[in-house]
């Protein structure tokens, strides 16, 4: 089975120069910027793409993430809401912004195309799932803080499940394009939860094939997991990280990086503190400001400085991005 391409026709995103913000000493003003929407796809059963087009944008690197106003600018704007969230009858304008993760940036002379990858959960996404061509969408970004690059030996084992496939995809991207050798794994429930495109079936067997279309462009094999067995291997991507591994990989010549749901992301924590590998996560919170003034999207982190031995961190300013033996898992 075919999905549509993450990317629109002609669009490409995968860009290495957005790597030199990991030298920027700060990142230039964050907006709100007003974007227009260039491309809409829907990718497979639950999951759409947008692209949004505008003349500038702050750099960025994959981990950060952008704030969407889900609802009319123009209706939030007017400050003349009857109650919270509704303006008049019919009209629905949201009180806070939704988190999306970058999954994609390119620039030319004239201007910047954002990939974003949707997953219709409330009336926010999918307002934001009808947007067509030439809509208006406010954003405000990048935030928060990126993966950061493996050493110069070290080869980069990139693992997605779910919604957390874009900054996954677009981090192995720019790798690749820097030289790193890099092998994914991408899992979903099901055959029709799987937002990309299979250039061959996926191996059962857990071996890693150039069989996804967006990651076949850079050469990057992968390992497709579903929990039902309909594609792929059977079983979650943490069983097909162990078996990977191990398969024999040096613990000190790999870096593995992380993003999906937080049930998977402890498991994959577990798995590379316990075999040495060092590990990256980009985790999921809820966060109504993305700028560290709501306080809504804490997490412990281990700190041995203090009498309790933890503290806790927003997600929105020292991450999403977390080193795997930092988070105090409960």
């Amino acid at each position: 089975m075919r999905h549509a391409s993450l990317s629109c026709p002609h669009v490409s995103l995968a860009k290495g120069q957005e790597t030199r913000s990991h030298m920027d000493p700060a990142l230039p003003e964050q907006g709100p910027f007003t974007t227009r929407v260039l491309c809409r796809r829907t990718l497979c059963r639950e999951h759409f793409s947008l692209i949004l087009e505008l003349p500038s944008f702050p750099l960025a690197r994959p981990g950060q993430f952008l704030q969407i106003l889900c609802g009319s600018a123009a209706i939030a704007a007017s400050q003349s809401v009857v109650s919270p969230g509704r303006t008049a009858p019919g009209e629905w304008a949201p009180l806070l912004r939704r988190p999306f993760s970058i999954g994609g940036l390119q620039r030319s002379n004239s201007s910047v195309h954002i990939e974003l990858l949707g997953r219709v959960v409330g009336p926010a996404t999918a307002w934001l799932d009808e947007r067509r061509q030439g809509d208006a969408v406010e954003i405000i970004g990048p935030l928060g803080r990126g993966f950061s690059p493996p050493d110069a030996a070290q080869s980069a084992l990139l693992v997605a499940g779910g919604i957390g496939l874009p900054p996954i995809r677009w981090w192995g991207e720019i790798l690749r394009n820097s030289g790193v050798s890099c092998t994914s794994i991408y899992g979903a429930q099901s055959r029709d939860l799987l937002p990309v495109s299979l250039k061959s079936e996926p191996a059962s067997s857990g071996e890693p094939r150039l069989c996804v279309e967006e990651l076949e462009r850079v050469s990057i094999p992968t390992v497709v997991t579903t929990d039902d067995g309909s594609c792929g291997m059977r079983g979650r991507v943490t069983d097909a990280l162990k078996r990977i591994l191990d398969g024999g990989s040096d613990p000190a010549f790999l870096r593995v990086y992380g993003c999906g749901p937080e049930p998977m992301l402890r498991t994959m924590a577990a798995i590379c503190t316990a075999r040495g590998v060092a590990c990256e996560l980009a985790l999921e919170r809820v966060m109504g400001c993305g700028m560290g003034t709501c306080q809504s999207c804490v997490v412990p982190l281990i700190d041995r400085a203090r009498p309790s031995g933890w503290r806790y961190a927003l997600c929105c300013t020292e991450g999403p991005v977390f080193n795997a033996v930092e988070i105090r898992w409960a």
